[in-house]
């Protein structure tokens, strides 16, 4: 476990009377606190997350790294992030501030700077996902800092991940979407209707206020990216969007007992309703992809137009639209070209 958490610092020693010993501390140097639970297990991992998000920090040196971090987290659209996002990035700027804090602003445009960051990040190739987060950071706030015209050129564009993690071939099938939607308990299938309808994520259904719906659109303000879309309600999901307006719902979805979800309750509860009805190889997840991979199959539009009316829907930027969604969600053309067979 201790493995995936990149920052922890692993320290081999031997007590007085010889005997060796292992000591694991939330992160390099002096102060740092010893992580005591016992490496491997749940309660390590939560004492981590612990140390790490109360790790006190001091101002930077103007004219660092450390410095632009602190002006990129005092931007309006850093602070507009969500909290679990800020959380997450917090942790990760520990990391960054403890390797390259101190280092000059003008090193970042001096020849071989970006080797020296991808040697960073190698450094944490055994958590290849995490490693790629943290470099991805390092990455917004550069490109941050040169849009803002403090550097001139940003050392990590276009930076190949070591993680290739992608959704793209996990594709729920007809059978599987209409058992759920046909056999599924009422407050699961209603979640798994909205996303198979919206593109939305989990915690953007879950948290959708029914103020959203004007009795024609839903209008939807991600949290993940801050993204603002606005979606013509389906035929398939209206009922489910009045009703809640009916009820006087502060929130379109609820669980069984007509309260609003939590994530864990979500969570088990969905677990739970697909053991039931034996579907497996899927996950809530991949909802979002298999909508965006039968929506491109079944448009009858140009490529371009496709892709552009998905990407409005999703809330991915007009830039990225076709890369992440190529990349991450659409299913390859023998899967897009099967759904369109089979739904003509």
């Amino acid at each position: 476990m201790e493995g995936k958490l990149v920052g922890v610092h692993k320290v081999d020693t031997k007590l007085a009377d010889g005997t060796p010993v292992t000591y694991y501390y939330a992160w390099r140097g002096k102060g740092a606190p010893r992580i005591m639970a016992k490496p491997g297990t749940k309660a390590f991992t939560q004492e981590f997350i612990r140390l790490t998000r109360d790790r006190p920090t001091s101002a930077a040196t103007e004219g660092t790294i450390g410095s632009l971090i602190d002006e990129f987290r005092a931007t309006a659209k850093y602070k507009a992030l969500a909290a679990s996002t800020r959380k997450d990035y917090e942790r990760m700027f520990g990391l960054i501030r403890e390797d390259f804090g101190s280092l000059i602003v003008s090193a970042v445009e001096a020849r071989g700077s970006r080797k020296r960051f991808l040697e960073w990040r190698d450094t944490m190739k055994d958590a290849p996902r995490s490693a790629d987060m943290h470099l991805g950071l390092l990455a917004r706030v550069f490109a941050w800092a040169k849009d803002s015209e403090i550097i001139l050129r940003n050392p990590l564009e276009r930076v190949e991940k070591l993680h290739e993690g992608s959704r793209r071939d996990t594709v729920w099938s007809l059978d599987q979407i209409n058992k759920i939607l046909t056999e599924g308990a009422p407050h699961i299938r209603d979640v798994a209707c909205m996303a198979l309808w919206t593109m939305q994520r989990q915690s953007d259904l879950l948290t959708m206020p029914t103020l959203a719906f004007d009795n024609e659109r839903v209008s939807i303000r991600q949290q993940k990216t801050g993204a603002r879309v606005r979606i013509t309600a389906a035929t398939d999901i209206l009922p489910i969007l009045r009703k809640a307006k009916e009820e006087g719902r502060q929130r379109v979805l609820v669980n069984s007992y007509g309260q609003n979800w939590t994530s864990s309750g979500f969570k088990a509860s969905w677990r739970k309703e697909i053991a039931r009805l034996g579907i497996s190889g899927v996950t809530f997840h991949d909802l979002r992809g298999t909508a965006i991979t039968y929506a491109y199959a079944m448009l009858d539009r140009p490529h371009g137009e496709k892709i552009q009316l998905i990407a409005e829907i999703s809330g991915h930027s007009r830039e990225d639209a076709e890369g992440i969604i190529r990349r991450h969600y659409l299913a390859g053309q023998e899967v897009v070209d099967a759904i369109s067979r089979g739904t003509k």
